[in-house]
């Protein structure tokens, strides 16, 4: 096993840790399935809607993922469909998570071959400590909110509307503790994105294990979790665009001899793949730096009929972009899971001195 500071020093071998081919093996197959899902979710309910409402939604956005909350105006059925996607994504990407953070502190004790099989298997045993987790969160801060609210509604109510709110009055030190615990709370859920997953993954813990880690973290080392939270992002910042130039460039050696001997064809070509994206191509191509190779140039022949075979190329074609982009996010999914694990296992250490990193039968052994 490496050796480990349990500090700052140790975020940095996220670039190590996140760069792996099996979480973002992981990440890229969770991302494929929520696409399919969500995808699949909106154009039934459009189908539902009947009419052109399928047709007029294929010719404005194709199959670009349109989030619920945009400008787009749809039926309600529809933004129904595209919210249960959103959250069959969340879901998705919690669960790749955990098997990522699995995989992660795994090799952090020095098994590098632990399979994402394992990860799987280990997944199927404490899906429902991340899922309790967080419904237990949210049910205990709806709790909460319905205190006021209901004081509030029951003021509304004639004759002793007034009287209950005078009596209620009296109770504001209370109520302004019950804000703060409000408020603690919502921070605790925000950190909880982050930590669910990596908690679970590294101790096995149940639901409420898993909370209390999270309100554990929050009143013992906020204050760390923002500066280790912000190494993270910059390194984010950093690796993430150095991994999509290198997709991108990888992308266009690969074509640039098809644009350079078929130049009219490829045209065409990723004219139809950019309406197939909802203009998403088109909208790339004109950032700088992206377009020099000419690959995703789009002319007046994405007008033309398409001939069977131009099509088919345009759909492998269509395929492997929406792959790049998955590829590239994949890997800032990796890095954020492989990053929040090794913050976890810092903060641990730091809170009650217990070292994560032993493997728990050698402890047992012990």
């Amino acid at each position: 096993m490496e050796k480990r500071y349990f500090d700052f020093r140790d975020i940095f071998q996220v670039i190590r840790y996140g760069f792996s081919g099996r979480k973002i093996a992981v990440h890229l197959i969770g991302l494929i399935i929520a696409y399919l899902i969500y995808e699949t979710l909106v154009y039934l309910s459009l189908f539902v809607v009947g009419g052109t409402a399928a047709q007029n939604f294929w010719n404005t956005y194709a199959l670009l993922p349109v989030p619920p909350f945009s400008n787009a105006e749809f039926a309600q059925i529809t933004e129904i469909a595209m919210w249960i996607g959103v959250g069959s994504f969340a879901c998705i990407f919690f669960f790749a998570s955990t098997v990522a953070s699995k995989i992660t502190i795994e090799q952090l004790r020095g098994d590098f071959f632990f399979s994402v099989g394992n990860a799987v298997t280990f997944l199927k045993g404490h899906w429902k400590s991340v899922v309790g987790a967080f419904i237990s969160l949210c049910l205990i801060q709806i709790f909460l909110a319905l205190i006021p609210f209901s004081i509030a509604w029951i003021g509304k109510l004639p004759v002793i509307g007034k009287p209950f709110l005078m009596v209620a009055s009296l109770f504001m030190p209370i109520g302004f503790f019950l804000g703060m615990l409000i408020a603690l709370i919502a921070v605790v859920c925000c950190v909880s994105l982050l930590f669910v997953p990596a908690v679970v993954a590294t101790t096995g813990a149940d639901a409420f294990e898993t909370i209390y880690q999270q309100f554990t973290i929050v009143w013992n080392k906020s204050w760390l979790t923002v500066c280790y939270e912000a190494m993270l992002f910059l390194i984010k910042l950093i690796f993430v665009p150095i991994w999509a130039f290198f997709c991108l460039a990888g992308f266009s050696i690969v074509l640039y001899p098809m644009c350079l001997f078929h130049p009219g064809q490829m045209e065409h070509i990723m004219g139809r793949a950019n309406l197939w994206l909802g203009g998403a191509v088109d909208q790339f191509a004109m950032l700088p730096y992206i377009n020099n190779f000419g690959v995703f140039n789009i002319g007046s022949a994405m007008q033309e009929t398409s001939a069977f075979i131009t099509t088919v190329t345009a759909i492998f074609l269509t395929i492997t972009l929406l792959m790049g982009i998955g590829v590239v996010i994949a890997y800032l999914f990796s890095i954020a899971s492989a990053g929040n694990t090794v913050i976890y296992t810092i903060l641990r250490k730091k809170i009650d001195g217990y070292n994560l990193l032993v493997p728990l039968h050698a402890e047992s052994t012990e």
